[in-house]
C-alpha cells in the first residue's frame, strides 16, 4: 500500500515541467466530458486489498458498454464463473437476455443513464464487473480535475484493435477528496489519436487503508457515433419471451408487497412533498422523462386517470431526474394534470432501483407497494391496478 501511494513523488509544478503531459490529460478529459456517443469493450479485472493483507480478485469479465442519447444504451457482463447478461435499449423499448437460460424479457420502456458513484441500492446489489465498467467515462471525463501530479512511463505492450504495439503510460495522481481518499489513473495511450489501449483506476481509502484497482485491457474503444444496430436486439432462435430474469440490480420489483421506500422532493414548483405524509391515500409513482418515448404515449393516460380519480383520493406523482427546466417545460405543454417530483440527484430513482422509463409503483393506503410496472401501459390495464387498492 505503501508502495501505491507513494507511486508519484512530484508536486503540481510538475505538470508545468512537461507541456505535453498537461495537454495530454487536458485533452483526454475534455474529449470525454464532451463524449455524447461512445463504446468501448475489453477485459475487466477487480482487485481489493486491506492494510497490510493480501491483495484479492474481486471481479474478472469480458465487458462492452456503448452510449447514445435519447437512452440509447447498450451493456454486455461475461463475469468469470457466473451467468453472462446482456441489457439493450433504443430509446423506446429496453430488453434484458440471459444467453444460458435461452431467456429475455422486453418492455416498452427506455434505459435512464446513471450517475456514477451512486453506491445506495441498485448498485450495491448489481454485479461488481457492471458497477465498475459504468466509472469509467465518469473517470476519465475527471481526469483534468484536481490533479496533484502526472508524468509519462515506460511504454508497454498493448492489443488494440487488429494491431499490437507499444504504447507510454500515463500516469494521474489526484488531489486528496475531502474524505483523504485520492485516485491513481495509469492510461496507456497512442499520444497521436488518444486511443486508450490500457487503463488502470486505482483507490486508495485513507481511513482503513483500503485499495480497489480497476484494470481494462480495452480491444476497441470509440469516441463518436455508434452504430444505430448496437443498440437492437433481435432473440436469437429459440429464446423464450419471460416477464423477469435473474439479472444482480436490474429491477425494482423485489419492493413488491414491501413498505415504500420514503423520501422527500420538491414539486417542480419548489413545494416539498414528503411521501409519508401521503399515508392513508393510495399513490401511483410514475418515474418519466421528456426524452422517453413510451413515457410520453403513456403520460397523457396517466394526466386522465389523475382527474378521474382525485375524488376517490388517488395521488398521481410524476418523479424526473432531468433537472426542473426541461420537466417544467414538458409538463406545461403536456398539460399534464398531476404534479411530478424533481429528482435531480436521483435520490427515488436509487431508492426504488430504477434502470427503465416509465416505472410505475403502486402504493396502497397502508403505504405498501401492491404493483410494479416497467415500461409503458394501455388505459385498461392501468385501470385494472387501481381497482386491486379499491378505486
Amino acid at each position: 500500500m505503501k508502495r501505491i501511494a507513494m507511486f508519484f513523488v512530484m508536486a503540481a509544478s510538475a505538470l508545468a515541467a512537461v507541456p505535453d503531459v498537461a495537454k495530454t490529460i487536458h485533452a483526454i478529459g475534455e474529449k470525454c466530458q464532451a463524449a455524447r456517443e461512445y463504446s468501448f469493450e475489453g477485459e475487466l479485472f477487480l482487485v481489493g486489498q486491506r492494510g497490510a493483507g493480501p491483495a484479492q480478485g474481486l471481479s474478472h469479465a469480458k465487458v462492452k458498454l456503448a452510449l447514445a442519447p435519447d437512452g440509447k444504451f447498450y451493456l454486455r457482463i461475461e463475469p468469470e464463473g457466473k451467468d453472462s447478461y446482456v441489457l439493450v435499449s433504443d430509446g423506446q423499448k429496453s430488453w434484458a437476455w440471459v444467453p444460458r437460460l435461452k431467456q429475455y424479457t422486453e418492455d416498452e420502456a427506455a434505459a435512464r443513464e446513471e450517475e456514477s458513484g451512486e453506491k445506495e441500492g441498485s448498485d450495491a446489489e448489481r454485479d461488481l464487473a457492471e458497477t465498475f465498467v459504468r466509472t469509467v467515462m465518469p473517470a476519465l471525463a475527471r481526469l483534468n480535475i484536481n490533479v496533484k501530479g502526472a508524468d509519462f512511463g515506460p511504454e508497454v505492450p498493448v492489443k488494440f484493435g487488429n494491431r499490437k504495439d507499444k504504447w507510454p503510460v500515463l500516469r494521474v495522481l489526484s488531489r486528496p477528496a475531502e474524505d483523504k481518499s485520492q485516485t491513481v489513473t495509469q492510461l496507456a495511450i497512442d499520444p497521436d489519436t488518444l486511443d486508450i489501449g490500457r487503463m488502470i483506476y486505482s483507490t486508495v481509502m485513507r481511513g482503513d487503508n483500503t485499495k480497489i484497482q480497476m484494470t481494462i485491457d480495452f480491444s476497441a474503444f470509440q469516441i463518436g457515433p455508434v452504430p444505430a444496430s448496437t443498440f437492437e436486439f433481435d432473440p436469437p432462435k429459440g429464446a423464450k419471451l419471460v416477464d423477469a430474469v435473474p439479472i444482480p440490480g436490474q429491477t425494482g420489483s423485489f419492493l413488491l408487497n414491501q413498505p415504500a421506500p420514503d423520501f422527500e422532493l420538491k414539486t417542480l414548483e419548489g413545494e416539498k412533498m414528503h411521501l409519508a405524509d401521503l399515508r392513508g391515500r393510495p399513490v401511483l409513482l410514475s418515474f418519466w422523462a421528456s426524452w422517453c418515448g413510451p413515457c410520453r404515449h403513456e403520460l397523457p393516460t396517466l394526466s386522465k386517470l389523475s382527474e378521474e380519480y382525485k375524488d376517490k383520493g388517488l395521488v398521481i406523482l410524476g418523479v424526473n431526474d432531468e433537472g426542473k427546466a426541461p420537466a417544467r417545460k414538458y409538463a406545461e405543454q403536456a398539460g399534464l394534470a398531476f404534479q411530478t417530483l424533481d429528482d435531480s440527484g436521483s435520490k427515488a430513482h436509487r431508492l426504488y432501483r430504477v434502470h427503465a422509463i416509465p416505472t410505475l409503483f403502486l402504493i396502497d393506503k397502508n403505504g405498501k407497494i401492491v404493483l410494479f410496472l416497467k415500461g409503458g401501459r394501455e388505459p385498461a390495464r392501468l385501470r385494472a391496478a387501481l381497482t386491486s387498492v379499491g378505486l
